[in-house]
């Protein structure tokens, strides 16, 4: 692995863990907001994804649900940043590619939110659409800024 591949990665791992962080953050506050246990999403979407569960009404919070989806939306995460990080690389190279990187990281953002819908369609009742999309572009700009400050030829197009 190259050094540059090698930031490329650190940076996508960075970049995943502060998605995470920020939809869970969102999420728990929503949750909170709505008078439940700010775990309760990320149980109720374990018990979804490993149990079947589709009636919202007999989730309650315990630990093994929340570790589980809490594992997978962690590696989904980190895989996007790297993802985003590889696209970061690419605009790096010239303004011509800056276009590409953009367009392909609304293009995943949108998708990933959208299959969190998709998927959370059984328990629409209790999740709020309004805080799943929330939580996906709150992540996308915090993930943004993040590269923005490691690439600072990004912000700075007039220097290319």
């Amino acid at each position: 692995m190259s050094a540059n591949s090698g930031e490329t990665m650190r940076q996508g791992l960075v970049a995943g863990v502060i998605g995470f962080l920020t939809v869970a953050v969102v999420i728990a506050v929503a949750d909170l907001s709505m008078g439940r246990s700010p775990l309760y999403t990320s149980s109720l979407l374990g018990g979804i994804l490993f149990h079947g569960v589709t009636d919202p009404a007999g989730v309650s919070v315990t630990l093994g649900y929340v570790l589980e989806y809490t594992g997978v939306h962690l590696v989904v995460f980190i895989a996007f940043g790297v993802i985003t990080s590889s696209l970061a690389a690419l605009a790096d190279r010239g303004w011509q590619l800056w276009f590409v990187a953009l367009f392909f990281f609304i293009f995943v953002s949108f998708h990933l939110v959208a299959a969190v819908q998709a998927f959370a369609n059984p328990v629409r009742s209790v999740l709020s659409e309004g805080a799943i999309w929330g939580a996906g572009i709150a992540a996308s700009v915090m993930m943004g800024l993040y590269f923005l400050r490691v690439h600072p030829r990004i912000r700075a197009l007039q220097s290319w």
